[in-house]
């Protein structure tokens, strides 16, 4: 897909991404969207409000995999996933019941989230996405409530109570998805024996993720 023009489905090592929406309930200082203008290695994330359908997400995803097949399904752009929650779970309903074929019906999907959806939605969405989503990264960042709303930024109707849904979300999670993880990203000057033990306590497995704005986009 030509840079300059939207980019809705993305590779970057051994999976495909799905960029939903641009939409976020965040805007978390550490976002390479703003540093990278929207650029991501070379493809424009930007979707300028036009956002995809589940079936143009799936036919994109097929082109992909002709070219060459991938090991995930990724739900992660410029945006929080869960603002298109059925959207989302649409896509992956397609591809479990073997309606995206030649995408098998074993592509491990994931979701890459703030971990905000429960908020954002008013209830516990964690069961809707039960035989859909095989692995969720939650980007929880510290176990300090005051630092989680200096990194996260969440909206005000969220601020109050995020890290908490988070944490709900995280916990929820871990009990009816095969595989959960709380994230932070690295260099935030975070206590990580602190945040290692609350992934413990939430039943989650902990994952560091670099800082990307040293790199260039490419």
């Amino acid at each position: 897909m030509n840079a300059s023009n939207p980019t809705i489905v993305y590779r970057f090592k051994n999976g495909l991404y799905v960029n939903l929406t641009n939409r976020c309930p965040t805007a978390c200082v550490f976002c390479i969207k703003n540093a990278w203008k929207m650029d991501f290695r070379g493809s424009n994330l930007n979707l300028g409000g036009a956002e995809p359908s589940p079936a143009d997400v799936i036919a994109l995803a097929k082109e992909q995999w002709a070219a060459a097949p991938f090991q995930e399904f990724i739900f992660c752009g410029y945006g929080e996933p869960t603002m298109r929650l059925e959207a989302m779970l649409a896509c992956a309903r397609m591809i479990k019941t073997g309606r995206a074929e030649p995408l098998p019906r074993t592509m491990k999907v994931r979701l890459n989230t703030n971990g905000l959806a429960n908020a954002v939605w008013g209830r516990n969405v964690v069961p809707e996405m039960k035989g859909l989503i095989d692995s969720v990264h939650v980007s929880l960042n510290t176990a300090d409530p005051a630092q989680w709303l200096a990194l996260m930024r969440p909206m005000e109707p969220w601020a109050a109570t995020g890290f908490e849904k988070v944490k709900e979300f995280i916990r929820e999670a871990v009990m009816l998805l095969p595989e959960v993880y709380a994230t932070a990203v690295e260099n935030q000057d975070i206590d990580l024996e602190k945040f290692k033990a609350l992934a413990g306590q939430l039943g989650a497995e902990l994952r560091l993720r670099p800082k990307l704005e040293a790199e260039a986009p490419q």
